[in-house]
């Protein structure tokens, strides 16, 4: 190995010496000119980055090298150079984590505090620093674990701002992505997280596990698609601290989107003021609308369960005495979604929830 090695040593000790007598050259010469100081500063640093990377080939060589090592992507901000081999990742977007971890990933730094302990390995994982819940973030985590690539999105979202500054700041190359805006957007959902997952295979290099969790979400959403008669009228709910909240068509939270994705007839229409948490709607009113199915998803299922005064949602919905009369209360067309999909949201709690969707639609026949 050093016979091979110390002829190129005695050669990069020539080169940077031409380099030094270039530069001072230059140097000389540039005394007798009218440019300013920037200007001078610009030139020496052009020659000797041609210098120090050799003749035009080399320089050729080593521009397709790096190209071969890394990956471009594009997110909702733009388009990026992926590391090849990123040796510290961070995870703020809830509806990842589970793809994440399908993957193998190792995380450095993440939004533990979002996570299910029953759903997730890193929730538990102490050599993964925490930011905390998207209420108030701790974002010097992200700074302490150095990451050369993050995965941002969904609650944490509205900090992709602050997290771009304090790794700027911090003086760290590193590399934030969000695959969320078609999942935002009701008419593009089901499309949305299809696409989010492609884009994380393609980033880790794990396509064809990303394509099996495809795989499995496409075959429920086709069982819907074919289930469902198109004419029996839906209505999406969410129950939170013993209350009810309607989740509006398209806009509502988790149930809105199937709306449009699957043309559900909504049993009401109505707008909502809160498309995060829902509006408060009383069982007469859910009564008087007497949806064919109702859509459940149990806010507290996982937040609060320990709590002795929770009630969950089939207690509020199937065994209340005012919705005893309501269509989906009597012939059962109540569906609920994972207890997880909450804190989770992503496609693998929508293939479970669709799979439970498409079983009574095909029950009920």
């Amino acid at each position: 190995m050093s016979m091979t090695t110390a002829p190129a040593e005695e050669k990069n000790r020539f080169l940077q010496l031409l380099s030094v007598v270039a530069i001072g050259t230059l140097a000389l010469s540039a005394c007798g000119d009218n440019g300013d100081d920037d200007a001078d500063e610009d030139t020496d640093t052009e020659v000797t980055d041609a210098d120090s990377n050799g003749d035009d080939n080399d320089a050729e060589d080593n521009g397709d090298d790096a190209e071969a090592g890394g990956l471009t992507i594009e997110d909702d901000h733009g388009t990026h150079e992926i590391p090849e081999t990123p040796e510290s990742i961070g995870a703020f977007d809830n509806r990842s984590f589970r793809t994440l971890e399908a993957f193998g990933v190792e995380l450095s730094v993440a939004a533990r505090s979002l996570m299910d302990e029953q759903t997730h390995g890193y929730a538990t994982d102490e050599d993964i620093l925490d930011t905390g819940n998207h209420r108030e973030p701790d974002l010097e985590q992200i700074i302490a674990a150095e990451p050369d690539l993050i995965i941002n999105g969904q609650r944490y979202s509205q900090y992709y701002e602050d997290i771009i500054d304090v790794t700027e700041s911090a003086g760290y190359d590193t590399v934030v992505l969000e695959f969320d805006e078609a999942v935002n957007d009701p008419d593009t959902f089901i499309e949305g997280l299809i696409e989010k997952t492609e884009k994380l295979g393609e980033v880790f290099g794990e396509q064809e596990t990303a394509q099996e969790i495809i795989d499995e979400f496409e075959a429920e959403v086709d069982r819907v698609t074919e289930l469902y008669d198109g004419e029996s009228t839906v209505m999406g709910l969410m129950t939170s601290g013993g209350d009810i909240q309607y989740l509006a068509p398209g806009t509502g939270r988790t149930i809105g989107p199937l709306f449009n994705a699957f043309d559900l007839v909504p049993a009401l229409e109505q707008d909502a003021e809160d498309e995060a948490h829902g509006d408060d709607i009383s069982v007469e009113a859910i009564a008087d609308a007497n949806p064919d199915w109702l859509l459940v998803t149990d806010r507290d299922a996982r937040l609060d369960s320990d709590d002795p005064d929770y009630q969950p949602a089939d207690e509020l919905l199937a065994e209340s005495p005012a919705l005893q009369e309501v269509t989906a209360v009597q012939e059962g067309n109540i569906v609920y979604t994972p207890d997880d999909m909450y804190l989770t949201e992503d496609i693998q709690a929508y293939t479970e929830f669709l799979r439970d969707f498409a079983d009574a639609l095909e029950d009920a026949q």
